[in-house]
């Protein structure tokens, strides 16, 4: 086989595990494109170019595959389970927002009794320096 046959064979296996969903290089949800075949084939970018009747073969599939149906079927499910994820997460973000809004509340009174008790202190303090005085005048 020459080099050239090899990477044929190559790129048709590549297109035939895209096609099955059975892909190792590119995620299975990715389109079919011929970048797509490309990089599952382990070629560098647009060798593929060169074997025109796999690139007509790669459009002419995608084009048959956009005239079927543009939702797959596993995709309602798949959809059906995003919208439950987005679900909970907007409820958990709006849980964590109203937690936050109660953190931030409590920080505010914990900062303000802190300044508080910091000038009762500072009051407290004067004021044993002031009895203090007196007892050394005395």
């Amino acid at each position: 086989m020459t080099k050239s046959e090899v990477t044929r064979a190559r790129i048709e296996e590549a297109l035939d595990r895209i096609l099955n969903k059975a892909t190792t290089i590119v995620p299975y949800s990715q389109k079919l494109s011929v970048k797509a075949v490309e990089e599952e084939a382990g070629l560098g970018s647009g060798s593929i170019y060169y074997y025109e009747d796999i690139v007509e073969k790669i459009w002419a599939l995608k084009k048959q595959s956009y005239s079927v149906s543009m939702i797959p079927e596993h995709s309602s499910d798949a959809l059906s389970k995003l919208r439950l994820r987005l679900k909970k997460e907007i409820k958990l973000k709006r849980k964590y927002k109203s937690e936050v809004a109660e953190l931030r509340e409590r920080l505010s009174n914990m900062a303000s009794q802190h300044n508080s008790f910091a000038l009762t202190i500072e009051e407290y303090k004067q004021r044993v320096a002031e009895l203090e005085y007196q007892l050394t005048n005395e």
